[in-house]
């Protein structure tokens, strides 16, 4: 998978340097050693990582973004994951395009999940022609924003002044995040938000 995945992001354009760890203390020792923009991980590929991999790597290189591509074997370790703060999270049915789409999506500070992630992450239950939809879903750094403060309990008039946008502008910001999640109240969207890390329980 690592060799594969290294392939579709060198053809991807734009990316300087590649660099593969096969266990996790190798992953560690290259962070140290260097600077990187993006870690690509499966922190559920027991024979290397383990979920707490997650949890190391947050507490020891903070503003690291992470991708994860993993298949998901329980909403739990989902979840387990993404409380961890991780920019992005991708099933391994994904595909090409979307991989490549993530990774420029993050690299400009959007989060970015596949449905089937949110679809755990606002505790949705579906049938099985919707559980295969793998399309993916990214707020942009803005989105993320207004987001974690309407989860806050914020209006739209203080997010506005806090923000020094008109009101027009967070209400259109607030429909636009509401559609693109599929959620309809400020709870689902606090949900989202301290799953995903935008703020703490």
């Amino acid at each position: 998978m690592a060799n594969g995945l290294s392939a579709i992001l060198a053809n991807g354009g734009g990316i300087e340097r590649i660099k593969i760890a096969s266990t996790e203390e190798q992953m560690f020792d290259s962070l140290r050693q260097d600077h990187f923009d993006l870690l690509v991980i499966d922190p559920l590929d027991e024979e290397a990582f383990s979920p707490n991999t997650t949890h190391r790597i947050r507490e020891e290189f903070p503003k690291l973004k992470v991708l994860i591509i993993s298949n998901i074997a329980s909403s739990n370790e989902v979840l387990s994951v993404l409380e961890k703060g991780v920019e992005g999270y991708l099933t391994r049915q994904c595909d090409e395009a979307e991989i490549k789409h993530a990774v420029f999506a993050i690299n400009k500070g959007e989060k970015f999940y596949c449905n089937k992630v949110l679809d755990i992450i606002l505790n949705k239950q579906f049938g099985p022609e919707e559980e295969e939809n793998c399309e993916p879903t990214v707020l942009s750094e803005r989105e993320n924003e207004i987001t974690a403060l309407i989860a806050k309990g914020n209006t739209n008039k203080e997010i506005a002044e806090q923000l020094h946008l008109s009101h027009h502008t967070v209400h259109t910001h607030r429909r636009n995040i509401l559609k693109k999640l599929g959620v309809k109240s400020t709870s689902e969207l606090t949900v989202y938000a301290m799953n995903v890390g935008l703020i703490t329980a």
